[in-house]
């Protein structure tokens, strides 16, 4: 009797031992478990995302480099992801977009939100099946979440370029006397600027900025007192 109480007892001591160790282990091999989750759906969005989202957006999310399925450069109709203000921040730090929706969510969501349902009023389609879109919501998440992993110190920490423009249009000419129309025109569609601002041609609306396309006719209507070069 006194030996099956000695290896009773044992057996619930080894017990007792393993499931304290596998307790201690357990909060490490959670998050060794979603780090691995998060790192297959960032490789999942990020094969997404060069298959529907680069041609607009850019291979790098920048809106600067897009290609057509053919491999030829083109335009970049979207705006761009890979972005300090859109990504980096606080909720409170906020894009003029989201400012103008009155957004009072958090920025991850606000993608999500964006690429699920479109942007009315612009080339920004809807791609969740819940709008009548090709993808699955886990398909989005995944999108979302590599869009969300350019986040980076270092973009985050990256100044803030600003430009010091000339008082007037003819002392910003005279900085810049061999200015080139035509190449002006290539790389305000090959830099995305007609993401924000439309194409030059009217063939796509302005999403967030002004709409240029009549810029040499409409401008000097704007504001009082300026010509459509000022």
């Amino acid at each position: 009797m006194q030996v099956k109480v000695v290896i009773g007892t044992i057996a619930f001591m080894l017990t007792m031992m393993i499931m304290g160790f596998a307790a201690l282990r357990e909060p490490t091999r959670l998050q060794e478990y979603t780090h691995a989750y998060e790192g297959r759906s960032i490789e999942t969005g990020a094969k997404i995302f060069k298959n529907n989202c680069s041609t607009c957006h850019g291979v790098d999310g920048k809106a600067e480099l897009c290609y057509d399925s053919a491999g030829e450069q083109i335009g970049c109709r979207g705006l761009p992801l890979n972005y300090a203000p859109l990504l980096c921040g606080d909720s409170a730090d906020r894009t003029a977009r989201m400012n103008a929706m009155n957004w009072a969510g958090t920025k991850d969501a606000f993608i999500q939100s964006v690429v699920a349902a479109g942007r009315a009023g612009t080339a920004m389609p809807t791609w969740s099946a819940q709008y009548d879109g090709p993808m699955r919501d886990d398909e989005v998440a995944n999108v979302v979440a590599f869009v969300m992993n350019w986040q980076s110190e270092e973009l985050c920490s990256a100044p803030v370029i600003t430009f010091d423009w000339p008082a007037t249009a003819e002392a910003f000419l005279a900085e810049f006397p061999d200015a080139d129309a035509a190449n002006g025109e290539a790389l305000f569609v090959t830099y995305g600027c007609s993401g924000c601002h439309g194409a030059p041609d009217g063939s796509v609306p302005a999403a967030v900025g002004p709409d240029l396309s009549n810029i040499a006719v409409d401008g000097a209507t704007r504001v009082e007192g300026y010509t459509a070069v000022d």
